[in-house]
């Protein structure tokens, strides 16, 4: 069996249907987010054939910002209001393609594209070794990442797109809350 949540419709503005993308991020990336301030780990995984929305979906264009962007204003929003003086947050990115059943560090600073392990934690399970993490602040940080981590993305030719990424692409974005103790002694 087969079941979904949610089915949107965004090929016509000016249909009744039609679910814009601030629409799809209410229904999908807002309680992503909501969760991960309490401590859940979440996913939106898009997938579909070449051509189907996949892209504009979790990135939008810069006038109809997709899921990302739009999670991770939303989350730098919701950081400025919780953080205290008892309360930092830190946000960091990794971003990684698997091609070929190789993966490999699109925001290595070296360039290496070189084969990357998964291997097991005992508590925190499955983790890539050597897998760059930046530090972020905003989502103009998480673009720029992003933008530079697509051109080493492995492309070639499908039959339905001259420039298709032949890879699966991973953007982990990890949320760290730390509760300080402001007793003085």
């Amino acid at each position: 069996t087969f079941a979904f949540d949610h089915c949107f419709w965004s090929m016509r503005e000016d249909d009744p249907k039609f679910a814009s993308q601030d629409r799809v991020f209410d229904s999908l990336g807002r309680e992503v987010l909501d969760r991960a301030f309490e401590g859940y780990n979440g996913c939106i995984f898009a997938y579909g054939q070449t051509g189907s929305g996949k892209s504009y979906t979790m990135m939008g264009t810069p006038e109809q910002k997709g899921i990302i962007p739009r999670l991770c204003d939303a989350l730098f929003e919701k950081i400025a209001l919780v953080t205290a003086a008892s309360l930092s947050c830190k946000v960091e990115v990794s971003y990684m393609e698997i091609y070929n059943e190789k993966v490999h560090d699109l925001l290595d600073p070296n360039g290496s594209k070189q084969n990357l392990k998964v291997r097991e934690h005992n508590i925190l399970g499955p983790y890539v070794d050597g897998l760059s993490m930046c530090v972020v602040s905003s989502f103009v940080d998480i673009d720029n990442l992003m933008s530079e981590g697509n051109k080493s993305r492995t492309v070639a030719a499908t039959n339905m797109n001259s420039e298709s990424s032949r890879s699966h692409a991973v953007f982990s974005i990890v949320l760290t809350q730390t509760l300080t103790d402001q007793a003085s002694g």
